[in-house]
């Protein structure tokens, strides 16, 4: 029987990008399928605060997260960029981009790793339509058609319904990962994730 992980997450996001490989390496030693699912966090900040913009957080709990950010780097072993040039940055081209590719039948984790990284490590602006399209092309995919098909309004219907059922289904926040109907909330769950796969 085929195990699936719903992965809801956002591509602007430090912990989608810090995540990605070991989910990636945990998929492939349970032998699990991800379902990529690009969801609109601004909507999903509005239905569950009333404001697009997440709650302020105090300085200690924004220093916190940096460090963070740091430590879970250096875990990893992956460059990160504590002040990118471009962030705060709108996702929404590149989560339409994701639709699109996943709707072509490609394989999107490496699109899911790249255009994160593009943000935080590498100081690219994932709103500007031509940097997705290089972005996409050194995943080997044909950057100039998924911008196009992006540009489709039924994608755009898409990543809206897929914020709403993930509200719907208690999602709170990104990046999440849904496995039987189990939330696993943040990267750093990722593990438990990976017992409950194993079962």
């Amino acid at each position: 029987m085929t195990k699936t992980v719903e992965y809801f997450f956002c591509l602007n996001s430090p912990w989608v990008y810090l995540g990605q490989g070991r989910l990636q390496e945990i998929a492939a030693e349970t032998e699990a399928v991800i379902d990529y699912r690009p969801v609109d966090l601004k909507a999903m900040m509005l239905a569950l605060f009333g404001d697009a913009d997440p709650p302020e957080r105090s300085d200690s709990h924004r220093r916190y997260g940096k460090r963070d950010i740091d430590r879970w780097a250096d875990f990893y072993g992956l460059p990160i960029n504590g002040a990118p040039r471009f962030y705060p940055v709108s996702q929404t081209l590149a989560a339409k981009v994701v639709i699109a590719a996943t709707r072509l039948g490609a394989e999107v984790a490496p699109l899911v790793l790249a255009l994160p990284r593009a943000v935080w490590a590498e100081d690219r602006d994932i709103a500007d339509r031509k940097t997705v399209a290089a972005i996409a092309e050194e995943c080997g995919l044909p950057g100039d058609i998924l911008i196009q098909a992006a540009d489709d309004p039924s994608v755009e219907e898409t990543l809206l319904a897929t914020t709403e059922e993930a509200l719907a289904r208690g999602v709170f926040g990104i990046p999440t990962y849904v496995y039987a109907d189990d939330i696993f909330w943040g990267q750093d769950r990722l593990d438990f994730l990976a017992r409950a796969l194993r079962g």
